[in-house]
This record gives structure tokens, sequence and C-alpha cells, in this order.
């Protein structure tokens, strides 16, 4: 049994939470790195090439929210089990396809499947845990996603050495095992049993009003975290690769340091509460100077090895972060049953600042006719990161930028 702060937790509902948390991150994973060889193959345009590589992130956005309000409903299995069919068929419906729109309808399609899943991920993880052992374990569950990432990323690339370029998709099938897990999810409180235990230790810490529901003020304060968060950060995977091409160096160089980011992401989920007692109040400033420091090394130097500490310094923290943050969600949520509702809420403005960010740069740098766009956006987003270590040590006692005793007690 797993211990939870609550009732002890059977070991294969934890797995299958896990196996869940593997998949949530894999869209998009295949296509990347063959979007060269597409253009051959299919002999597609650039905007095709952008639908693809965009328009599933638009469609995840509207479904983490649809999911975030069917979570009220009794029956939440059966729509996870629908959601993990769907993801397979769009594995499947990949294999087979032989044109850019085919692929353009599937991604689609798995972005929806997708959508639905991931904020009752980290629903699983809310209404299961509690105290401390909540924190560790959405550590574990952000090391986990990008675990499945890296494993991912590692398949396709042996994959796509082969004759078939179908092949890459295959690492989308292994939706195949929560699907089959999916039975014991219904241990999880609240999924299969009618009533949630008590949350006595958010209650404590963080609800003194008598107010029922969201304290939705908290929660759009997280949101503008997040969002600004990772608007900064993932200026390294959406532009690292133009940024490669512009030095004239291999594509394998992006994909490595991309890769190093995520491995940073995936480690740090294990030294959550280590970070958190080290540097308490002052988690978020130092979260900053760790993404500046990252940033500038990509920004101001064009030494390989620059790269990749940039890309480890900004992966650990946004490692760190992402799991801080939804657990500060769990407290702006009075209501227990709303839960994955507020999580949704939250999670939204992470795609969104993913979805929007190219159209945001290509639009500043028209405006100001800046020629190089590559550049541009890493010295942006340096300078925004170091507001935003000035703006998160003057708001640190804020709850959006607060590390409370209990996170290092």
């Amino acid at each position: 049994m797993i211990k939870t702060g609550r009732n002890p937790m059977p070991v294969l509902t934890y797995i299958a939470i896990l196996s869940v948390c593997f998949i949530i991150n894999l869209p998009g994973v295949a296509v990347a790195p063959i979007e060269g060889s597409l253009r051959e193959i299919l002999h597609t345009s650039e905007l095709e090439i952008q639908l693809l590589t965009t328009l599933p992130n638009f469609v995840i956005i509207p479904f983490v929210f649809l999911a975030g309000k069917l979570s009220g409903y009794r029956h939440k299995i059966p729509l996870i089990i629908c959601s993990l069919l769907l993801f397979i068929g769009c594995g499947i419906l990949y294999l087979f396809t032989k044109s850019m729109t085919g692929l353009i309808i599937a991604s689609c399609l798995l972005g929806a499947a997708d959508g639905i899943l991931i904020p009752f991920a980290m629903g699983f993880m809310v209404n299961a845990f509690s105290g401390k052992y909540l924190t560790r374990n959405l550590g574990i569950k952000s090391a986990t996603s990008n675990f499945g990432t890296v494993v991912a990323s590692f398949v396709v690339s042996f994959l796509i050495s082969g004759h078939n370029w179908h092949l890459p998709f295959v690492v989308y099938l292994v939706a195949i095992v929560p699907l089959i897990l999916c039975y014991w999810l219904k241990y999880i409180p609240g999924f299969g049993d009618p009533e949630l235990p008590s949350q006595q230790f958010r209650k404590e810490c963080v609800m003194q009003d008598k107010e029922k529901g969201i304290d939705f003020p908290k929660i759009w304060a997280l949101s503008g975290n997040n969002a600004f968060f990772t608007f900064v950060t993932f200026a390294i995977v959406i532009y690292l690769p133009q940024l490669i091409a512009q030095y004239g160096w291999s594509p394998k160089v992006s994909g490595a340091v991309i890769g190093v980011f995520f491995i940073a992401v995936l480690v740090s989920g294990f030294v959550l509460e280590l970070f958190l007692r080290t540097f308490r109040s002052l988690v978020y400033p130092i979260l900053g100077a760790l993404m500046a420091g990252g940033l500038a090394l990509i920004s101001f130097t064009s030494s390989e090895w620059a790269l990749y500490l940039g890309g480890i310094l900004a992966g650990f923290a946004f490692g760190i972060f992402q799991p801080l943050v939804y657990d500060k969600t769990s407290y702006a949520v009075k209501d227990p049953k709303k839960n994955i509702f507020g999580l949704s809420l939250v999670l939204c403005a992470l795609y969104i600042a993913i979805a929007v960010e190219p159209f945001i740069i290509t639009g500043i740098s028209r405006l100001f006719h800046i020629s190089s766009e590559n550049n541009f956006v890493f010295s942006l987003s340096f300078y925004l990161s170091l507001a935003y270590i000035i703006f998160s040590f003057l708001l640190r006692k804020k709850f959006a930028f607060l590390i409370a005793p209990e996170y290092y007690s």
C-alpha cells in the first residue's frame, strides 16, 4: 500500500496513475523530428506544416477546460477510458494516413484526447494525496510525464532512421498500458468512491473564509504566474531549432539541447522537496534566476556547451515550478469536487502561453521591424526573466509566490 496522508492506496492504483501521467506529454513528440522529411515526402506547404505543429495546441485548450467542467459528474472513469481509446485510435490513424490533411486531423484528435487526460492526471494526485505527500507526488508526476517525453524522443530518434516515415508514431500506442490499468483508478477518492476523505490539511493551511467553491482571485494569480513562466521558458523548445539553423549547426544539436532540457525537468521533480527546504521564501526568485541564467547563456553566447548548460538551468527551473504551481492550485479550491476544474483553469494558462507565443513574437518583430526573430525572442525572454526575479521577490508574501512553512516543515 502507498501512503497518501489519508487512506493508503493500492500499489496498482498508483501505477495506473503514473501510467496516465507518462503519456500526457507525448503529443507532438513524433511530429517535430520529421517535419523536414514531410516537406519532401508529402510535398507540403509551409502553411500546412504550421497547422500541423500549432493547431493541436489550440485544440488542447478547450478540451482541458471541458475536462474540468465534466469532472464534477460522477462517471469519470468512462470519460478517461474514452479519451485513452481516442488516443490509441489516433496512434493507429497516424500509421495509415498518407496525406498532410490526415496528419493534421489525427494531431487535432490526439490534442482533444490529451486535453481531457491532462487535468485528470493532475486531479488523480490532488484527490489521492494531501500535505507533504501531495507535494512529493506532484514532483513525481512531473518527473514521470517528462520521463515519458525523454523515452519517447529516444524511441522516435531510433525509428526515424528506418525507411518507413510512419514508424515514429508507434510511440502513441503506449496508451494501451493505462487503458489496461484503468480498472484500478476507481480506488482514487472522488473517482470510484462516492465520498472524498477529509481535506483538513488544506483547510488549516489556507482556506479561512466561509465561501465554498473556488477562490478565483488566487486561481487567476496562479494562472498568470504559470502563463508568464511558461512563455519565457518555452522559447527554448519553440525557437531553439531555428536559432541552431541560423548558426549553421546540425539539427541534431537542437534536438540534443531540448532533450537535455526535458531531462533537467525530469530530474527536478525528484528534488522538489529538498529545493523547497533549502530556499524557502526565496524559491520563486531563485527559479527566476536559474531561468535568467539559462537564457543568458543561450542569448549572449554562441558556444555549444553554453546551449547545453542553458537548457539544463532553464529545464530545472521549469521542472520545479510546474508541480509547485499545481500544488498551490489545490489550496485555492475550497470544494473538493471542483479540484480538477480549478486545475484545468491553471493548465489552460500553460497551453495558451505555448500556443500564442509564436504569434506574439512574430507580431512584435514585425511591429518594430526586427530582422532576427530568433535572437530577439531569447533576448526578450532573458529580460522578462529578470523582471520575474524582481516581482517574485517583492510579492513573495502574496499567494501566487508564497512558500508557506508547511512546504518545508
